[in-house]
């Protein structure tokens, strides 16, 4: 497990979806503003020096299936067919989080402690010992506490639209400057997932009623906040939702349409990444000698392999969800679809945001290793390292 949580210290700079750096973002607080109490986001101090970090368990690594897939990559400026083994899907409860506290505030990649945060047994008395916070304390500072360590647990990745969105629609006030995403890039996101449930309301609504739109606009802001399950009950008994579960379904749903808007939005880079890795860019800059060249080139196949079958289960979860959502809302064919993949809602999103979440991991290292490069070319050694850090975080 050291050498894995190694490897996500040593990215803590790239800002990829699996971090949530509360102990940069507060340090940076405190040295451009002195830093007021309301300032952070937690109300505990030694909590506001953490770092979140999320990657699959290995305890619960997908198991394999044997069966194969494949996928499409291009190479030279064609199309080259891989095919890789089939793993099984990633569900809520396989994507540990570890609470990282690092030794020196001040270069928080240089080292420090970490809790597996989804190990329940001692998390207790380890949380108060790398912290000194006390879960079981009574006050509404440590509730809310408990309760922002909870949803960030909650959450299959650490996207800030997510962590956002999350702790909006819990009612909980955070400071702007946690989430690195700008007010017009959120509402820009928020309007992508509000049109995908606008078709939704043709179920429930007469639009022959006088005030149809209105309730057209009010029905869709319940079911962005997902928590009014009352005034959602219509829809939950259209699509023969257990109400018990509704709440997480519909809150998934849109946890999905988010990926797919990621998805489109960062394409173009994910297939700059994948021209990387099957070009003249991922090899080394100078000549090496043949046994080198071999050990990089198998080196690539492990990360092109890993890549590829993460870009091939994001692109099939979205082909299941947009396939049964415009048989139903464009071509208004069968429900059974749908219904099957509001059922399989929770499962697929946690599935697409680990693959989503581990491709841009490898984006954002790789374009950290290579940004002052020419044509992305590395000498043989920093080429290994780079190809190894990739091998880790791609999984």
């Amino acid at each position: 497990m050291a050498a894995e949580v190694n490897a996500l210290r040593e990215t803590l700079a790239s800002g990829a979806s699996r971090i949530f750096n509360v102990a940069a973002i507060t340090h940076k607080l405190e040295t451009d503003a002195g830093g007021e109490a309301d300032q952070y986001l937690f109300g505990h101090r030694g909590l506001n020096d953490s770092v979140f970090i999320k990657r699959p368990k290995d305890a619960a690594a997908p198991v394999r299936t044997g069966t194969s897939g494949t996928a499409e990559i291009l190479e030279n400026g064609q199309l080259r067919t891989i095919t890789f083994d089939m793993t099984a899907r990633v569900e809520k409860g396989d994507i540990a989080t570890f609470l990282y506290i690092p030794f020196d505030i001040e270069a928080i990649a240089g080292g420090g402690n970490s809790l597996d945060l989804s190990v329940a047994r001692g998390r207790t008395e380890a949380l108060y010992n790398l912290t000194g916070f006390r879960w079981e304390d009574e006050g509404r500072a440590i509730a809310r506490d408990r309760r922002l360590i909870e949803l960030i647990e909650e959450l299959p990745s650490l996207d800030p639209f997510l962590l956002r969105d999350r702790l909006e629609t819990d009612g909980i006030k955070a400071p702007e400057a946690y989430f690195e995403i700008s007010d017009s890039e959120f509402q820009e996101i928020k309007k992508y997932i509000l049109n995908k449930f606008e078709p939704i309301t043709t179920r429930v609504v007469d639009p022959a009623s006088p005030k149809a739109a209105e309730i057209t606009e009010q029905f869709i802001m319940k079911l962005w906040e997902g928590k009014d399950l009352d005034y959602l009950a219509p829809i939950t008994q259209v699509f023969r939702i257990n109400p018990e579960q509704a709440g997480e379904i519909y809150y998934s749903w849109k946890g999905v349409t988010y990926y797919e808007f990621q998805y489109k939005r960062g394409q173009r880079t994910l297939l700059g990444f994948a021209d990387w890795l099957h070009t003249k860019g991922a090899v080394p800059s100078h000549y090496v000698k043949s046994e080198i060249r071999q050990e990089l080139e198998e080196k690539v196949r492990q990360v092109t392999t890993a890549f590829a079958r993460h870009l091939k289960n994001s692109s099939e979860i979205l082909r299941i969800y947009n396939q049964a959502y415009e048989d139903l809302f464009v071509r208004g064919g069968d429900a059974r679809p749908f219904i099957e993949f509001l059922k399989d809602s929770s499962t697929l999103f946690w599935d697409i945001a680990a693959s989503i979440s581990a491709m841009n991991h490898g984006v954002a290292v790789w374009r950290q290793h290579t940004a002052k490069s020419r044509d992305g070319k590395l000498a043989a050694d920093d080429l290994t390292k780079l190809l190894s850090l990739l091998d880790r975080v791609i999984v």
